[in-house]
């Protein structure tokens, strides 16, 4: 499997778990989970639209999301959709939007894997 996570980051989550509590790393993933795919899908729909701004917003909150838990690849390719976004060019945010869900589903996934192993 390709390393889409950085472990680190995981580890620094983990560390603020409390004896007793419920699992957080687990808690995060599974919003991340929920959330995410509205984000992704605001970002292709607004490349398929042109729409900059909306695709500015979405990918700053998919960029921020995704770095906390160490999906530093999706994190790093939603930066470049939004700095494209913000500089109005809408060829590169489609040239760089391309990829993206796929990106999405191999971090996810790799999370998935990574919470189903610790617990």
């Amino acid at each position: 499997m390709t390393n889409h996570i950085d472990k680190s980051a995981l580890q620094a989550i983990s560390s603020l778990q409390r004896p007793g509590k419920p699992d957080l790393l687990g808690r995060i993933v599974d919003l991340f989970a929920s959330d995410s795919p509205a984000s992704i899908s605001a970002i292709v729909e607004a490349v398929e639209s042109g729409d900059l701004e909306s695709m500015r917003v979405a990918a700053h909150s998919m960029k921020s999301s995704s770095a906390y838990l160490g999906a530093s690849r999706l994190s790093e390719q939603c930066r470049n959709i939004e700095q494209a976004a913000r500089e109005g060019s809408e060829l590169e945010c489609f040239a760089l939007a391309e990829g993206l869900e796929e990106e999405f589903e191999a971090s996810l996934a790799e999370l998935m894997q990574i919470v189903e192993r610790a617990a």
